[in-house]
């Protein structure tokens, strides 16, 4: 419903824009603020600028301030060195997300005299909503709206739009839940092309109005850009969490900011970064590059929910990072030429990277905080240089981060000017800043953007001395041919046909002993047709000195991931040539998913892998070992007996023996029988031969498997062979020997006998007959809920008899959440017994979330929520399922032995499928499903404080609203 609203609203806006008649009328609605009470006093905003620490000799000016100037989120530049800011009203706390009763603006600040004070300012519009971006050029001005990316006409430069304004791109979808991290970022690049950035809880597909669907790009995080007279958009990168930062280097190479995870990152097009959560939809992507930060700036052994109020502060001051400017004007001292500064929320600070040369790629070297702000009200949105080499950082001017729970400050907002030594005469600005100047790279950029570049002119240049030359030679030469999207190449791609300058990418590959050249070609795979793709990577593949790097065997990977589906016998050719361990192990997974279709190229790379150095056939082992994760049986590879002949294999006779076990080798099996049911051998070697002859599925499994159930920590996993079997014996056995499970592991035997029919009529009937180790007491709504999901009539009538009715109306849901938000007052949690909350949450949360870096990372980390609110808490815990975003939808399983399983499906591939159940993980071959549908339901359980004594539930709550974590109670680990 959320949804629907901003886009209804959003298309009244639109609507005001493309018919100027349909108007709101003068009337600027009335800004308010909606924060909740908080210590914090905000300093006046001359004394925010006087107290702000600087080094020697500069000076902090106070540009703006309000009433001029309120929540400021965005600036941008025109060439007549005016500042244009957005201001976003309509950003609200998270119970409302939006306040679309009130709108947006653009602002216009010119300092006439160059005093460091705005002289006048101008509205430039004021009826746009969810505003996160402005930039200037064109022709007229650009705003990002999501989920639109506009564009008002003003070719005269009056400052009145000359008409309507356009939509340019839709698509750019707003979150229901981190809606923070919608699309913002617009800056002019040195090619030409607008850039803009996303995070990944804001996916989205791009197009033009009127795209159809399957011509969309996907875009789930990352940096994108958009070129104005082709009408075309790219999505440049993937991944990430939220970033809202990038800037240009000297050479043209792009660099952004991001929060929660690294914070640093070098932007290849084509590539596949880490997120905080889940994996890549793209399922050839089987590891993502990390950010280039040798630093955080929070303490990595804990949770970076921890670097919040300042305990981050000698890191660097916490995990949030806004705004980032490479600084490449004269005015400051030499020590900060080309030093990247970004803004850090938490710290109220100026970080300071220095950008080194690693590998093939870039190091970011933490450098000393370049200022410190003391008003408690400092949110620092944006940090650019001025037309006179100074800088400016504009201020949100709030207490709250950028989820906004305690509302929102709207009526403050400044603008600060940070200048050093004597006013120097404003410049006009290039777009974007290494423009700047005439040396080749500049020359080269404005050429290409006047159209006065040619392919022969750019083929040339590939010979230049200068490695960051040839590198802008080769992004130029194949700057309008298609990139990959998300999933790969796009189904209608047009390459266009050009020999020689695929000949010159060849030759550059072989010979340029450059990384960063390198790193370039590795991401222009992904603008070449597949069929050409192998011909490239061979020579990559072949520089010994980039083995290791942290870079380019992924970026290298990423663009062969479609050659193994369509050439698989090409990818082969590239393994023999490549030495780089990490490539070779995924070229390895690919080939061998693809047995059943390509069974020869596997088999080829085997041949191939007998004269290798023993760290790549390592690497094929491992590839192999992943490829199968999942598989019950395979076909062996003809020259697989010869492969584990080689003396590496001595090093690992575990992963041999469970994948000769897959391709029927009975000696191993028997081998692993053996281990299993070896009462002297490892625990843990026990568990893993269980869990092959599981995988395996031989005749005899049945009978190993209840050998093994008195037996603890083995009989967790003799469970899931026993889950396999149709016969409600094997329930009575599960039910008899309960009490022999440990304590934490019994709730996964209550799961088997709730997932099939046979299981449950026999737990049902135990129960009611009161000869069961198992009480009626644990079956909770959950287990309920997936017995009636078995679609059962006469079962779910046993339930209703056993058990009890499920009535769970919105009306009781509400009436619950208010019984206890009158039990659970302030002045009852303020006694709480903090650690038994703790040993609660361990016991009936952390199976699925993070609190304070303990738990695990299968739903929402709960350390950044709401905890604060009461009314939060219990509406998520009483009513899971109320709004659920896309990533934690509960999907129901049905397989083909008649089990149905319930839980979230954190991985997929071509061949198996991961699902997590409130226990445990599962991963399932896609052929023994025989059903299965995506819910809108929360795999959450419900019911979960129903078991809970007030004083039980005062704890686990008192806990959860603690602002630090607490040890755990006796007993513990």
């Amino acid at each position: 419903m959320e949804n629907l609203r901003y886009q209804f609203i959003s298309t009244i806006v639109l609507c005001s824009l493309l018919f100027p008649h349909m108007s709101w009328g003068d009337e600027f609605p009335a800004i308010y603020n909606s924060e909740t009470s908080t210590e914090a006093v905000m300093m006046p905003a001359e004394q925010a600028a006087a107290t702000m620490q600087v080094p020697e000799g500069f000076q902090v000016q106070l540009y703006a301030a309000e009433p001029e100037v309120q929540n400021p989120i965005a600036m941008a530049w025109d060439d007549r060195g005016r500042m244009w800011v957005a201001e976003n009203f309509t950003y609200a706390e998270g119970t409302k997300h939006f306040e679309l009763a009130l709108r947006d603006r653009v602002l216009i600040f010119e300092d006439e005299d160059n005093d460091g004070k705005a002289d006048s300012r101008k509205v430039f519009t004021d009826k746009v909503q969810m505003l996160t971006s402005v930039e200037v050029g064109r022709g007229g001005v650009w705003l990002m709206c999501p989920p639109r990316l506009l564009f008002i006409p003003d070719a005269n430069q009056d400052d009145i739009p000359d008409g309507p304004a356009q939509v340019m791109l839709d698509g750019f979808k707003v979150g229901t839940d981190s809606y923070h991290n919608f699309a913002n970022g617009l800056r002019w690049g040195p090619d030409g092309w607008l850039y803009g950035r996303c995070g990944h809880s804001c996916p989205g597909l791009l197009g033009t109005p009127g795209t159809p669907q399957e011509d969309r790009v996907p875009i789930e995080g990352g940096i994108w850009r958009f070129h104005p007279e082709r009408k075309t958009v790219e999505v440049l990168c993937h991944g990430t969490v939220n970033p809202w930062g990038h800037d240009w280097d000297q050479h043209g190479e792009l660099f952004f900011i991001n929060t929660v995870i690294g914070h640093l990152w070098h932007m290849l097009p084509g590539s596949h970064f880490k997120e905080s959560f889940g994996e890549s939809t793209n399922p050839g992507v089987y590891e993502r590059m990390d950010t280039i930060a040798d630093h955080y700036h929070y303490d990595r052994t804990g949770s970076w929910q921890d670097s919040r109020d300042g305990a981050a502060n000698n890191y660097g001051g916490g995990h949030a990072h806004i705004g980032m400017m490479i600084y490449q004007a004269q005015q400051w001292p030499e020590q900060y030429r080309h030093q990247l500064f970004t803004l850090n929320m938490h710290g109220r600070r100026a970080n300071v990277e220095r950008l080194d040369r690693d590998g093939a790629g870039y190091v970011g070297c933490h450098e000393p905080d370049f200022f410190l702000a003391e008003d408690p009200y400092f949110r620092g949105l944006e940090i650019s240089v001025g037309p006179d080499g100074n800088v400016f950082v504009i201020d949100w001017s709030d207490t709250g981060e950028c989820h906004e729970r305690n509302g929102v400050h709207r009526t403050s907002g400044r603008i600060f000017k940070i200048c050093y030594g004597k006013e120097s005469t404003p410049q006009p600005l290039p777009k974007p800043y290494c423009l700047q100047g005439e040396g080749k790279l500049p020359t080269l950029w404005k050429q290409y953007q006047a159209g006065e570049t040619t392919p022969e002119m750019l083929r040339s240049l590939l010979q230049d001395e200068d490695e960051h030359v040839r590198v802008w030679a080769i992004r130029l030469l194949t700057d309008f041919w298609p990139l990959d999207t998300l999933m790969g190449p796009k189904p209608n791609a047009v390459y266009p046909d050009d020999p020689d300058t695929r000949a010159e990418l060849v030759r550059l590959a072989r010979e340029d002993e450059s990384g960063l050249v390198q790193l370039v070609l590795a991401s222009t795979l992904q603008r070449l047709p597949v069929e050409h793709r192998a011909e490239l990577a061979r020579e990559l593949v072949q520089h010994k000195a980039f083995a290791h790097d942290k870079d380019l065997p992924f970026l290298t990977w990423f663009g062969l991931i479609p050659v193994g589906e369509d050439f698989p016998m090409e990818l082969v050719e590239v393994a023999q040539k490549c030495q780089w361990p990490a490539t070779m192990k995924w070229i390895a997974r690919n080939l061998a998913a693809n047995i059943e279709t390509s069974p020869e190229a596997i088999d080829a790379l085997l041949a191939s892998a007998e004269s290798m150095p023993h760290e790549l056939q390592e690497s094929i082992l491992f590839g192999m070992n992943e490829a199968f994760q999942g598989w019950r049986s395979a076909a062996k590879p003809s020259h697989w007996d010869r492969f584990t002949k080689q003396s590496f294999v001595e090093n690992h006779p575990a992963i041999v023996r469970d994948l000769s076990t897959l391709f029927g080798d009975g000696l191993a099996l028997e081998e692993i029988r053996q281990i299993a049911l070896d009462r002297d051998a490892d625990l843990k070697m026990r568990m893993t031969a269980l869990q092959t002859l599981i995988d395996a599925r031989p005749d005899d499994l049945r009978s190993i498997c209840e050998k093994l159930l008195s037996q603890k920590m083995l009989n967790t996993v003799a469970l899931k062979g026993l889950a396999l079997y149709d016969d409600p014996k094997v329930a009575e056995n599960l039910i008899k020997n309960y009490r022999r499970f440990e304590q934490t592991d019994r709730p996964s035997v209550l799961e088997t006998l709730v997932s099939r029919p046979k299981f449950a009529k026999v737990l049902l009937d135990q129960v009611e007959a009161g000869k069961s180790q198992i009480g009626l007491e644990v079956i909770t709504p959950f287990h309920a809920r997936q017995i009636a999901s078995l679609n059962d009539a006469e079962l779910t009538k046993r339930l209703s008899e056993v058990w009890g009715e499920l009535r769970d109306t919105p009306a009781e849901r509400q009436a619950q959440i208010a019984m206890l938000q009158e039990q659970l007052q302030p002045n009852r949690l303020s006694q709480a017994d903090l650690r038994a909350g703790r040993g609660l949450f361990r016991k009936t949360c952390s199976q699925c979330h993070m609190l304070y870096g303990d738990g695990s990372k299968i739903g929402p980390d709960l350390t950044g929520a709401q905890r604060s609110s009461l009314d939060y808490l219990l509406s998520n815990i009483l009513d899971p399922s109320g709004i659920v975003s896309k990533d934690y939808r509960m999907t129901m399983l049905m397989t083909e032995d008649g089990r149905v399983i319930n839980g979230l499906v954190v991985a997929k591939n071509q061949k198996s499928l991961t699902i997590q159940t409130p226990n445990e993980q599962q991963t399932i071959p896609l052929d023994e499903i025989e059903a299965m549908q995506e819910t809108t339901l929360s795999p959450m359980p419900e019911g979960l404080l129903d078991k809970l004594s007030p004083e039980e539930l005062a704890n686990l709550f008192g806990y959860l609203m603690h602002t630090n974590q607490v040890p755990l109670p006796e007993g513990f680990e």
